[in-house]
């Protein structure tokens, strides 16, 4: 499976501070990042809560990091905020470069390209940068998937996106993403004060969850969820539901609500009218 990735932010990071400076920001232990590979963590805001998601990859003389679309200009300035008298140079490439993900395949030889191992899908698969000038005589040898074959596949493995399940209102531990993308041993970093205390606590009031539809005629995102046993307050949201069968969707729910194989009341965001049932499942749907 080939996955067009093109859309997301990317950005080249160069300055002989970089692992230093970039170490201090993120979530993740970029000491552990080497050419070949590459590292998922977060940008967070001093209060622990998401500023982005990334993948960040290594050649000899740089960092590569991308990042969903929306986050272009939102991002930038986050990373930059705190460079002061650092060796540090970010630079949008965005526009010059296409990013491709190889699932379960192993992808051609392209001169010029920075490929990089990575579990973007939940399972190892390998990032291929390039530049935008020598992908055309790439993409006539490849089939890609369509884009509700990737949504599809990404709530079947259960990955969080931003502006569905990932926004600035989310800690990282609610979306699952401590468990991915946080090192717990690296020191300090941006947030890190909070994301400790969390560990610490044991919870979060949330949980990222599977839903599989049982009964009604359909889920869509925004619909909201309730107990059995009381349909007036709300204890989760549908925040992704995958096209095709079997009907499944990704939400948040209470911690108390959502242990897998509970059954929950689902009632329509448009019209707060009672619509059907699911049933919580835990993540992935499917890892393989």
């Amino acid at each position: 499976m080939v996955i067009d990735l093109s859309g997301r932010t990317k950005f080249r990071v160069t300055g002989t501070d970089r692992l230093r400076y970039f170490n201090g920001q993120l979530t993740n232990d970029l000491r552990e990042l080497a050419p070949g590979a590459a590292l998922y963590a977060c940008a967070l805001t001093p209060k622990g809560k998401l500023a982005g998601d990334l993948y960040i990859a290594a050649d000899t003389e740089s960092f590569w990091i991308d990042a969903p679309s929306t986050l272009r200009e939102s991002l930038l300035s986050r990373l930059e905020r705190y460079i002061i008298a650092d060796d540090v140079s970010i630079i949008d490439k965005t526009d010059d470069y296409r990013l491709l993900h190889f699932l379960n395949e192993n992808p051609p030889e392209v001169e010029e390209s920075i490929q990089s191992k990575s579990k973007r899908f939940g399972s190892e698969g390998v990032d291929v940068l390039l530049p935008i000038t020598s992908i055309n005589q790439l993409l006539t040898h490849l089939k890609l998937l369509g884009s509700d074959e990737i949504e599809r596949l990404r709530i079947e493995r259960g990955i969080p996106a931003w502006g569905a399940e990932l926004s600035e209102e989310i800690l990282p531990a609610e979306a699952g993403l401590d468990e991915t993308a946080i090192s717990f041993t690296k020191g300090c970093y941006l947030g890190q004060e909070v994301i400790s205390r969390i560990k610490s606590v044991g919870h979060v009031n949330r949980h990222l969850r599977g839903i599989r539809w049982v009964s009604g005629p359909s889920l869509n995102t925004g619909d909201q969820l309730f107990s059995v046993d009381n349909l007036d307050k709300a204890i989760g949201v549908i925040t992704s539901v995958a096209s095709g069968k079997p009907l499944i969707a990704l939400g948040y729910v209470r911690r108390g609500f959502d242990e897998p194989g509970k059954l929950l009341k689902v009632k329509a965001s448009n019209n707060c009218d009672l619509i059907g049932s699911i049933e919580i499942t835990s993540l992935p749907f499917r890892s393989v």
